[in-house]
């Protein structure tokens, strides 16, 4: 009987000892919201550190296109003063080439009549040319002025052979 006393009392002792108590249980359930709560205040601020640098991204970002926008702002102010360059270079060529044409066409001869004419229809095409100025972008400028300059430089050739 007292054997079986102490496996009973065994028996009640190691099942007390098995089971938690309630407030084991919520002392538990604490220190692991504790630990979640924790967990996600170290999120929060690894988000936040992140949202930080990344609006530091976005203003630097925006600096750099502000520069941009200032950096083509001054080339539009360089390529309206070019075109204003050229412009009253083209004008003061096309005086001087008609100055030439209108003393070939005053010469009585066939040829220099022939002439005239024919160099009078490419400095036609040439003044065409030259209207279409303010429509060239930046970037056909370059082709732009060596394509008129060439057909200047081969039209006041032509008429200079011909004087």
């Amino acid at each position: 009987m007292r054997s079986m006393m102490m496996a009973a009392l065994f028996a009640v002792l190691a099942t007390g000892a098995c089971k938690k108590s309630e407030n084991e249980k919520a002392a538990e359930a604490v220190q692991k919201n504790v630990e979640e709560v924790k967990d996600q205040k170290e999120d929060l601020r690894d988000e936040q550190k992140d949202v930080a640098k990344e609006m530091k991204d976005v203003n630097e970002e925006q600096k750099d296109v502000a520069k941009e926008a200032k950096e083509v702002g001054a080339a539009q102010n360089n390529l309206d003063q070019a075109r204003a360059t050229y412009q009253t270079t083209v004008k003061d060529r096309m005086t001087r080439i008609d100055e030439k044409l209108t003393r070939l066409e005053a010469k009585t001869d066939a040829k220099s009549k022939e002439a005239a004419a024919a160099l009078r229809v490419r400095r036609t095409e040439l003044s065409t040319k030259l209207d279409r100025m303010g429509t060239e972008t930046a970037a056909n400028w370059d082709a732009f002025v060596k394509d008129t300059g060439d057909a200047f430089d081969s039209l006041e050739k032509d008429l200079d052979k011909h004087l």
